[in-house]
């Protein structure tokens, strides 16, 4: 006797449905406020998401002082003090600088630099240093609701 064919597709429906990945909400991070670099005040903006499963963290950081965006870019781990920000603050297609005078010259010079973001993250805060060119520069800013 043969079995109607929605009896024998159904095992195969279940297996597959097994394997179907589960999705987990990432959640968004939201720090702003204000950080001197070379003694001007900027008002800055990071916000990003983390996977929970690889920890990585991907967004945006800020200056709205300026009105510069720039990517960020790296990873968040648990430590027993809160979480461990560490992140690279990308430019992307900015402007670059071709210039020379009597044949001396420099060329493909970004004018927006990159950067590195390594800061201690809690429920109400962002701690850390942007190093950039060389100097690192602190930043506090408190959490967004």
């Amino acid at each position: 006797m043969k079995r109607p064919l929605a009896l024998s597709v159904l095992p195969l429906v279940i297996s597959l449905s097994a394997c179907a990945p589960t999705t987990q909400t990432q959640p968004t991070f939201t720090y702003e406020g204000e950080a001197r670099f070379l003694l001007l005040p900027q008002k800055l903006r990071v916000t990003y998401t983390v996977n929970p499963v690889t920890h990585e963290a991907r967004g945006e950081y800020r200056n709205l002082s300026s009105g510069d965006t720039f990517t960020l870019s790296g990873t968040q781990l648990p430590t027993s003090d809160g979480e461990t920000l560490t992140a690279k603050i990308d430019p992307g297609d900015s402007p670059r600088l071709n210039a020379s005078l009597l044949g001396f010259g420099i060329s493909n010079v970004p004018l927006k630099a990159s950067g590195t973001l390594a800061a201690t993250v809690t429920a109400t805060r962002l701690t850390g240093t942007l190093r950039v060119n060389g100097i690192s520069y602190p930043v506090r800013l408190p959490r967004v609701r």
